[in-house]
This record gives structure tokens, sequence and C-alpha cells, in this order.
């Protein structure tokens, strides 16, 4: 079998942010970050913002509820924060960003689907959602998490009825691997935290919910945006948790790699289909994991280790490229699949 190998190039955003905060400010604090792709940087990137100069993603995907914070306490505390459907603040954001990039963006932000409702904003359903705009700026796919966790319900959001979500982008990539072409399909499986889980965490762990769609949909690509806690999930008064060496040496700042090795697990069918299948998949499925970090409300705790992951035609999982588990910034880099 002759393999088509076509390359892709995907970032992440790390992000620190707040509920309570102005999601305008947290928008600055965003493109601040993102100022290497918006500009070709003059000078070298930091360990941390790991952009190679005059590099341009063909993806690039935020967290979940990017701009405004994760761990709203009621319906009341995020009502001023709900946007209409595709529509909304961030949405305006992505389809700046798309455009100034030329890039397929993905944010995540909470919505408020009913147009009749946004003058009342304490009725009718809310969703834990994510959006994505292709490089012309026009919205292609809005997504409702499927799966919730305790922290959505807290602030009353409805699990997406449509299940998991799959679409197709095209793509003009900078180069192929192995042939000319102007535009390529890429097949994208799509969930949001809660989603790569066990449903209700009551479902048996081996029964990969998500990791056996991703097989279904033949995806390409699996994003992520993310809100995950950290191992533990909560930090003494808020402080930093640097390990100290021996000699009184502060470790660096590493990925979280329980939640690293964890996602992994959890798209154990996604290797399978490459070792087990009888016709196993022609070519490499990219997972791409945009998660925050930081401590919010001094007391929860965020994996950060935005990561790449790249599962292979020889059944083998590679690490292509991640982020430390405190520190913000932007991670680019190539994929083939």
């Amino acid at each position: 079998m002759s393999l088509r190998m076509r390359q892709l190039t995907v970032a992440c955003l790390q992000i620190n942010t707040h509920w309570g905060t102005d999601v305008l400010s947290s928008i600055r604090h965003a493109d601040a970050l993102l100022a290497p792709l918006l500009q070709v940087p003059n000078s070298p990137c930091s360990s941390t913002n790991r952009i190679r100069s005059g590099k341009k993603p063909d993806i690039l995907v935020l967290p979940e509820l990017a701009f405004t914070g994760y761990g709203f306490p009621s319906r009341a505390a995020i009502t001023p924060y709900l946007e209409p459907t595709g529509r909304g603040v961030s949405t305006q954001w992505a389809q700046r960003t798309a455009q100034k990039i030329g890039c397929h963006v993905i944010v995540g932000y909470p919505e408020l689907p009913d147009e009749s409702s946004m003058g009342a904003k304490e009725e009718g359903p809310i969703f834990n959602s994510a959006v994505v705009v292709e490089p012309s700026g026009t919205v292609v796919f809005n997504y409702r998490k499927h799966f919730l966790y305790e922290a959505d319900e807290k602030w009353g959001a409805s699990p997406g009825q449509e299940g998991f979500g799959s679409l197709d982008l095209k793509i003009k990539p900078a180069r192929t691997v192995s042939e000319n072409e102007e535009e390529m399909g890429v097949r994208v499986a799509m969930g949001l935290c809660m989603d790569l889980n066990p449903e209700k965490f009551e479902a048996p762990f081996a029964k990969f919910e998500f990791g056996n769609f991703a097989v279904a949909s033949k995806a390409d690509v699996i994003i992520f945006p993310m809100a995950w806690l950290a191992f533990g999930g909560a930090e003494t008064n808020g402080e930093k948790a640097a390990a100290a060496t021996a000699d009184g040496q502060t470790v660096e700042d590493e990925p979280d790699w329980k939640t690293v090795h964890y996602w992994a697990r959890r798209l154990t069918p996604v290797v399978l289909q490459y070792a087990q299948a009888d016709q196993p998949k022609p070519t490499n499925t990219i997972f791409v994991a945009s998660n925050r970090c930081g401590v919010e409300d001094g007391k929860t705790t965020y994996a950060g280790s935005s990561c790449v992951l790249q599962f292979c035609s020889d059944a083998s999982v590679r690490l292509i490229a991640t982020l430390p588990k405190e520190s913000e910034g932007v991670l680019l880099t190539d994929v083939t699949i």
C-alpha cells in the first residue's frame, strides 16, 4: 500500500485565566502570548514560548473556556460570561486570529444557544462549547461537551446531545512529505476535557468511549481543548508545587507526566487499530491537547502539559512536543499524518 504522508503544523496556547476576570483582558493576554504568530518575531523564542521565527500553524487550539476561566460556582456566576452560539466575543476573537494567521482556530467558550433568551440569561439550557473557525473567518463547527464534569454541573451546563464531535477540515499545507497537493482533507475527532474520561467516572475504564469514537470516525487528528486538573487537584494555600533537590535546587517546571500518560491510555483503541486490526489504518493519528495552567481560587490546580502525541502506523506512541505544567506559553510543532 502506498502511504500518503502529509505534514501539518499545529499550535496550542497554554494560558492561565480565572473566572471573574475581564474577558477582554484575557484576550489581550492571549494576543501577547501569540504575538510571535501574529507577527514574525525578531528575536529567538524562549524555552516556554516555543515558536520558530516565521513559522505559522495550520491549526491553533486554545483551552476549554479559554478566556473566562473554568471554576464557576453557580449559574449566576457564569451568566455575565455566556455567549451566543458562534457569535460572541470568543468567536469574534477566533475569527480575527484565524484571518491574521491564516489558520483554523478552535477555542472554548460558555454558550447560551437560544437567541430569544439572551435577554433572560438565567433561563434555558447552556453549554460548555468550543467553536471551530476556518482561515477565512467563517465558523464551520460548534461543539458542545458531551460528558460533563462535576464543575460543569455546578454552573448548570447541559450535556451536548449530539455525541462527540467530528468534522472535516480543508487545509493548504506549506509542504507535504510524499506528494504535492494544493489542499488536503483532514478528518478531526473533537472532544472537551471530561469527554476523554469514562462517562461520569462510572463506566468501565476499558469502555474507552472517546477512543472508540475516534477510531470509528477514522480521525486523522484528535483535538481536545482542556481545563484538566493536576493529579491531586489542589495545593495548600495556592503555593507552587516546585520540588526541591537534596542540595536545595528547585526542579525545573516539567510536564505533569501522569496526566500525559493518562491521556494516551484513554486512547488505547487508537493504538489497537494499528496493532490488532485486519486492515490497520495506513496513516498516523495525531492527538492535540490544549490545557490551561495555574491555580484558580487559590485551591484548584490545573495540569498544563499541553501536548501533541503521534499514534503511529507501527502501533507505537510518540510524544512529539509538550509544555510544562505551570508555565503559560505556545507550543508549535510539525506532525506527520
